[in-house]
């Protein structure tokens, strides 16, 4: 049985690198300059609410959230909705400071928030803030800073973890819930060829287009990963393997050494 899309996302969310994204430069400080806004199709802007987005489309749910760059535009959405809480749940895009800043819900008990976002600093570091990278944070429930949250619904229909009583997805409150650090920032398992051939269609066809986008690697898409391999995303594949001699010969097919370099090259676990 599939795993529910709520654990899905918040394992990927998980797995992403904590780490500086940006760029720093004497002049201008750190540059808004990431992956993350590169997939998105606005670069070089305030990135928080883009992260956010990122981490749905990476796992095919991003029509289950507005494509916005604002925290208010969201927020404004979810209450049109229905989809606003003044409880966090599991996957929910938290509102902080009126709009100044958002991350994606990572647990909660009945003291604090766990968060995991982008444009932001690691706890206990200042930088003036500009935000420069992906990282976990915590913050008490009821903060005055915490604005509410927007409760995305998932297709598949299956509520995550929350801490709402009356969620409108239909989910059960529980007192605490907490998703697990990933245990080692590695690839997921290759699924096998037949998901990367011309024309094949999936899930799979998605996470290898997005790696291979946040990589740089090869021609840029029009419009984005459509879980369709194409022969732009061969020639992405081959761009990659050129420049990898371990990934020899440069034909495009992508098998489990493949798999495993776009990924580590996407989230800044291999050199380039």
């Amino acid at each position: 049985m599939a795993d529910p899309q709520w654990k899905r996302l918040v394992e990927h969310v998980m797995a992403v690198p904590e780490r500086v994204y940006e760029h720093w430069s004497s002049t201008e400080g750190w540059d808004n300059d990431t992956e993350f806004g590169k997939e998105y199709g606005e670069n070089r802007v305030s990135w928080c609410v883009i992260f956010d987005w990122d981490m749905y489309h990476d796992v095919g749910l991003d029509k289950a959230v507005p494509k916005t760059d604002n925290v208010t535009a969201f927020s404004k959405w979810a209450r049109e909705k229905g989809a606003w809480s003044a409880y966090p749940s599991i996957g929910a895009w938290v509102n902080l400071d009126n709009g100044q800043h958002t991350e994606i819900v990572t647990g909660f008990d009945e003291r604090y928030v766990h968060t995991k976002g982008g444009n932001s600093i690691k706890a206990g570091s200042t930088d003036n803030g500009q935000g420069n990278g992906v990282w976990s944070h915590r913050e008490l429930r009821r903060a005055q800073r915490v604005s509410g949250y927007f409760a995305p619904r998932f297709p598949d229909g299956i509520c995550p973890p929350t801490a709402d009583p009356a969620d409108p997805r239909g989910g059960r409150a529980v007192d605490s819930y907490r998703a697990r650090p990933a245990a080692s920032h590695t690839a997921p398992e290759f699924p096998g060829r037949k998901y990367f051939v011309l024309g094949a269609a999936s899930d799979h066809a998605l996470l290898l287009q997005t790696w291979l986008q946040r990589g740089n690697w090869g021609p840029p898409y029009k419009v984005g990963p459509s879980r369709t391999m194409t022969a732009l995303d061969l020639e992405k594949v081959k761009a990659l393997q050129k420049h990898y001699p371990a990934l020899a010969p440069a034909d495009g097919l992508t098998g489990p050494l493949t798999w495993s370099y776009a990924y580590e090259v996407a989230y800044g676990l291999r050199a380039r």
